[in-house]
């Protein structure tokens, strides 16, 4: 009956790929050669030869970068979170905003073997594992930073042209928030997520093709083709679904999981893929896969606490990075953020009088481009008030990566280090694995 089962559940599911398959290549949604050309600038604020009088020697420089071969502004996000079993491990590192996630103790812990007892109450061998169990703060679990990553990401993108979704992901795929622009919503939606706790296999098949249906408007979300579309896949392990038992893996659904990578790839979705803890880190076959048939990107972190400095530096637009300088004063802005949707602000110091003002922004090619402003500043008695909140945003940001013991730049290097160790790998599984669902 259990095999009849299992048949079944792999024929719904080839089902279900054809059928998407198909949609996508009905839509004509391919992804297009994306050439070498300069990324594109735009200045929202100041506006050119504005003048601004003001309290302090500093303005707040705020725009959009996006790459020339993008038609559009809009961005569309999924954060696809893994919510199994094994997310409720420890994450390596406390987090800064902790007191924004309550106590939640569930049970957990690795399984040891039990002696068997015979009648006459001798040991005569090694049982079949049991569970020690014990109590796991969720607070300072995998499961945690997913959740307080993509809180702080959310805080950084702008609602008028970009929408976020979310889907997690364990022994099925759940859609819990359709995209939708009030980020405030997703916001509560994450804090749901960490409160319903982390259970159940892998499931990342099935993760990855709710996310695509979603992204192309076949399911609860609305329709938009024209938007630029990506998902950010957390996961701190390999596929146990759907073919597994949910608690060993099995080289069928790496391969289903890669196999849905490229069908998003031909839909114009990139994968950005965070493999979470050692053994994803040690074992990276399945996520390697995804980021490389999609077109997205690989962030290996074997402390997962680490996802919190790091999930943010991810560009969807193809961007990588803007500079801003005071032409005028020779000075360069500080603070500076460039979101994953390709919108920018900074602190720019500015002197009396006329300044030139210049945004350079290099894409992921290499490609520069700049576009430039004059603005007229006099001191005044008011401040600027969205000036004080960019400020005050950006110190909280900061204290947040500072308070996980390790600067960004350590963290970096960590990064391509194993992002070079885990190409080197051979593409195999871990050993078989006894204990909860993973």
């Amino acid at each position: 009956m259990l095999a009849f089962d299992r048949l079944k559940s792999m024929l719904a599911m080839m089902r279900k790929s054809l059928t998407l398959t198909l949609l996508i290549y009905l839509v004509g949604c391919l992804s297009a050669y994306a050439g070498a050309a300069e990324p594109r600038i735009q200045i929202l604020t100041p506006k050119d030869g504005a003048r601004i009088a003001e309290d302090q020697k500093t303005i707040l420089i705020s725009g959009k970068v996006a790459g020339d071969n993008m038609r559009t502004a809009n961005v569309d996000i999924f954060l696809i979170l893994d919510t199994s079993g094994s997310t409720a491990s420890p994450a390596g590192a406390e987090f800064a905003n902790q007191t924004e996630l309550p106590d939640i103790y569930v049970l957990g812990g690795q399984p040891r073997l039990q002696p068997q007892i015979s009648i006459t109450g001798r040991n005569v061998g090694v049982g079949p594992p049991v569970y020690q169990q014990s109590r796991v703060n969720l607070r300072h679990s995998i499961l945690g930073a997913e959740v307080v990553a993509s809180r702080r990401l959310l805080t950084q993108l702008n609602p008028q042209t970009t929408r976020v979704g979310v889907i997690t992901f364990a022994k099925d795929a759940r859609l819990v928030q359709p995209l939708t622009s009030d980020l405030e919503q997703v916001r509560r939606v994450l804090d749901a997520v960490y409160r319903a706790g982390a259970n159940g296999g892998t499931n990342m098949v099935e993760g990855i093709r709710l996310g695509i249906s979603e992204l192309m408007g076949l399911g609860q979300s609305a329709k938009r083709p024209e938007a630029i579309k990506a998902q950010f896949f957390l996961t701190d392990g390999l596929p146990s679904l759907p073919t597994g038992d949910g608690n060993s893996f099995s080289e069928t659904d790496v391969q289903l999981t890669v196999n849905a990578a490229r069908l998003a790839g031909r839909a114009g979705i990139k994968i950005h893929v965070f493999g979470l803890g050692e053994e994803v880190v040690n074992f990276p076959w399945a996520v390697q896969g995804v980021a490389k048939e999609s077109g997205g990107t690989y962030t290996p972190l074997s402390r997962p606490a680490d996802v919190l400095a790091i999930m943010d530096q991810i560009s969807v637009v193809g961007v990588d990075s803007v500079q801003i300088v005071n032409q005028t004063s020779g000075q360069k802005a500080v603070n500076l953020r460039l979101a994953a949707d390709g919108f920018f602000a900074a602190a720019l110091p500015v002197v009396e009088g006329k300044n030139q003002i210049e945004v350079v922004a290099r894409s992921s090619s290499g490609v520069v481009s700049r576009e430039s402003i004059s603005v007229v500043y006099q001191p005044g008695t008011q401040k600027s008030l969205e000036l004080e909140i960019f400020l005050e945003r950006e110190k909280k940001l900061k204290l947040e990566v500072e308070r996980l013991g390790r600067t960004p730049e350590e963290i970096q290097r960590d990064v391509e280090r194993q992002r070079q160790e885990g190409l080197r790998r051979p593409q195999q599984l871990p050993p078989p694995g006894e204990g909860p669902p993973r």
